[in-house]
């Protein structure tokens, strides 16, 4: 073992451990670190190591698991062990989180650190470090201590939302509910004409209701229903500051004028303008086409649904602690055992059926659209629909559930890769095996489409193969029935830009040949190598779908024959009546090219 001594640093996301070494090691401290626990063990084995710092998580084992091993280790039992904590959002309950802190000060921790969105943590970290190599391991052969003072090399971080707080003079009763029974107190900390900042000890996830009730002079209590739209935990871990939304209502109304009174800011109105709807057409509102100051129109690709909820500089971040908090647990019947990937609308982990002992498949809806109805619906919906798709083509949904709040759905595992794989690793195609790919992809949509199903997301990162060679088509997310009700249905989303069809672009009514068109989209990237409309930014790829006349396939890839070139070009012709029909046509004119 060599004498100089380092910091152990666990955690099993990659990016965050980078991260959180590169600012140790500009403070002056020399860092180790690893994911899993062979790593760390054998680290301790052949370094010194002065101080252990580690998450609830890691990728094979449990933090408190760890530290009870240490502790039982005569060898290692002393190294301090400090819990950096990233995931106290997805506990339900105070008691909960309030449990692990005791228990993991009970096993030896000499430190609890939460890690917010508020700031960066490793200023926090850094100034805990210097605390515990001073204090308790100075002189024992160990880490020197850097020359520059934290101050001069970090400066203190500023909370973004600090230059606009105004904390009431007077002190306003305010009590905070999840089911409008049991009330707990709060201290309101700042106020806008939309909601409230209350510092309280209840806590929860985003998007879920509470209820909010203020003491007003000579009114009594007035009650008002919200939604959690911002959570901090700072340092203390017996309270938290939330942010909540409220509605225009006279309830709301009232609150707001008097606590704003106490604070010396102007009251509102008693009605609210709202401004009139102009005068775009209803299909460029569904296209999310906008006037601009010429009076052209513009295309903006964003969902209608996420305008419910606000951007914010944090939402990469909060999906990403949320997925990390999910691995190592249990989901009903189902372990979490790692994070495979994600999308706009869901991550996908691979589990362990602890009672079937089989590998599966966990999707788990975003953290920040699980606050939204319309997007729970899609979601649930999706396990729904693909549960009644039968197809050896197809991944099959086993169980859906909810388990914390979190919603889930259980499917088949499948081992292997995508075509947007193999198109970045063009040795592993051929044309055979491309023509191959292409044929039975057509029939598993023409089974699809036999359903009145609308796939709307065909790309090539929803083509799985696994390891036998066998496609899967995966992602039905924002499929739709085609049930002909009132004609062809209208979108309520989007798809992939580089992939979309015109009419959904412009949200006209959809039915197999928007998907007809995805697929020759797709399959166009396949041969050539790069997809068939491109550019710097979605709009310009949009507006391509839309104008631009399309680059015959052989002219970008000579190997392919005319008539398979043909083929793609009418599968991607601009108007739905001139492309192909049904998936049996374009099936029999890819049989021939094959003989």
């Amino acid at each position: 073992m060599e004498n100089k001594s380092y910091i152990l640093l666990l955690n099993r996301e990659a990016g965050f451990l980078r991260s959180l070494s590169q600012s140790l090691t500009a403070a002056g401290y020399p860092v180790l670190s690893a994911d899993n626990k062979s790593g760390a063990i054998r680290l301790l084995t052949d370094h010194r190591i002065a101080l252990i710092i580690c998450d609830s998580e890691l990728t094979d084992f449990n933090g408190y698991d760890f530290l009870d091993y240490l502790k039982k280790n005569s060898e290692l039992k002393n190294i301090p062990f400090l819990f950096l904590i990233s995931s106290l959002f997805v506990i339900d309950t105070l008691e909960e989180e309030v449990s692990k802190i005791l228990k993991a000060f009970d096993l030896g921790a000499v430190d609890y650190i939460v890690d917010t969105l508020e700031g960066d943590i490793s200023r926090v970290l850094i100034k805990r470090i210097q605390k515990f190599l001073t204090e308790d391991i100075r002189g024992k052969d160990t880490i020197a201590i850097p020359a520059k003072p934290i101050e001069s090399t970090l400066s203190e971080p500023q909370d973004r939302r600090d230059g606009d707080r105004t904390t009431p003079r007077q002190v306003v009763n305010v009590q905070i509910s999840r089911d409008g029974v049991l009330w707990v107190p709060g201290q309101i900390t700042n106020i806008s004409e939309q909601g409230l900042m209350i510092e309280t000890s209840l806590l929860g996830k985003l998007g879920m209701p509470v209820f909010i009730r203020v003491s007003l002079p000579g009114a009594g209590y007035v009650t008002v229903e919200t939604h959690i739209r911002h959570i901090s935990i700072r340092q203390n871990p017996s309270s938290a500051e939330i942010g909540v939304e409220a509605q225009d209502s006279t309830e709301w109304i009232s609150i707001y004028n008097c606590v704003a009174k106490l604070m010396g800011i102007a009251t509102k109105a008693a009605e609210k303008n709202i401004p009139a709807v102009d005068d775009i057409s209803r299909q460029e509102a569904a296209a999310n086409i906008a006037p601009t100051q010429n009076g052209d129109r513009r295309y903006v690709y964003l969902d209608p649904l996420l305008q419910q909820i606000n951007d914010s500089a944090n939402d990469e971040a909060l999906e990403s602690k949320f997925y990390r908090s999910l691995i190592g647990k249990q989901l009903g019947n189902y372990k979490v055992v790692s994070f495979i990937g994600s999308g706009s609308m869901a991550g996908v982990f691979k589990g362990w059926d602890v009672l079937l002992e089989r590998d599966v498949a966990l999707k788990v809806i975003s953290y920040k659209l699980s606050a939204i109805a319309n997007y729970r619906d899609m979601f649930i919906r999706e396990a729904r629909l693909v549960s009644h798709l039968t197809h050896p083509n197809i991944a099959q949904i086993y169980h859906i559930d909810r388990m914390d709040d979190v919603h889930y759905f259980v499917m088949e595992l499948i081992s292997g890769g995508t075509l947007a794989d193999m198109i970045k690793d063009r040795n592993r195609l051929n044309m055979a095996k491309c023509l191959e790919y292409f044929i039975t992809t057509c029939r598993t949509l023409d089974f699809v489409s036999k359903q009145n199903i609308i796939h709307r997301d065909i790309k090539p990162a929803n083509i799985m193969i696994d390891d036998r060679g066998i496609i899967k088509i995966v992602d039905f997310g924002i499929a739709m029935i085609d049930d002909d009700t009132n004609g062809k249905r209208k979108p309520e989303g989007f798809g992939s830009p580089l992939y979309m069809s015109p009419e959904c672009i412009l949200g006209r009514p959809l039915d197999a040949c928007s998907d007809i068109y995805s697929l020759g989209a797709t399959f166009y990237h396949v041969f050539a190598g790069e997809p068939p409309f491109n550019g710097d930014s979605d709009k310009i790829i949009i507006q391509k779908h839309l104008n631009e006349h399309l680059v015959p396939l052989r002219r970008k890839c000579p190997m392919v024959s005319d008539d398979l070139s043909e083929i793609i070009g009418k599968m991607m012709a601009k108007k739905p009546q001139e492309r192909y029909a049904n998936y049996r046509a374009i099936i029999n004119d890819l049989t021939e090219v094959v003989h």
